[in-house]
């Protein structure tokens, strides 16, 4: 698959992603350059995906005036553990993650799961909020409303917009929020 570039339309930000396959899965990693509240930042993530899409790992790293650093690992049945394997118990029952800077993670409970059209699936979801590293467990829904486009509700927020994707079941706009690039 090619390199995807996302344009970021709420702040200055462009993103260079791509996903390989690894032998065992695939491999996200995403590079996302920008400025947020007049604050710029530099910010690497990695996700490790199983052959069935679940998430087994990610590692975002932050370059910049204020490096900072996350790695955690799921066991697959919804626990996760930090860099020293210790159990996060606050994020039990999540199996997928939403990194706030990026369309990509939508794609994952998409690929993971087997929708229905018109079909509803309520997720808790481990959603990383960058640049600023707060991690919470939020519940969000996912509905099948096209041939490639879903309904995305963050229960917790109210917030609502539908997604289309492409071929590879990747976003291909975030109407509003990021718009790919072409080329």
């Amino acid at each position: 698959m090619q390199p995807i570039i996302w344009q970021a339309l709420l702040w200055p930000a462009t993103e260079y992603f791509t996903l390989q396959e690894n032998g065992t899965g695939r491999l996200a990693t995403g590079c996302i350059n920008g400025v947020r509240d007049q604050q710029p930042f530099c910010i690497h993530y990695k996700i490790e995906i199983t052959a069935s899409w679940q998430v087994s790992s990610f590692h975002i790293k932050q370059e910049g005036l204020t490096p900072t650093e996350l790695k955690l690992t799921s066991d697959l049945h919804g626990h996760w553990f930090d860099k020293d394997n210790n159990h996060i118990d606050a994020f039990d029952n999540c199996i997928d993650i939403d990194i706030s800077l990026t369309p990509f993670t939508n794609t994952l409970p998409v690929k993971r799961l087997q929708f229905e059209l018109q079909e509803s699936k309520l997720l808790d979801m481990l959603y990383i909020n960058l640049p600023e590293f707060e991690l919470q467990k939020v519940q969000q829904r996912y509905t099948r409303i096209g041939q490639q486009e879903y309904l995305y509700d963050n229960v917790s927020t109210d917030f609502t917009a539908a997604l289309p994707f492409d071929e590879n079941d990747i976003v291909t706009d975030y109407p509003g929020i990021f718009q790919r690039i072409t080329y």
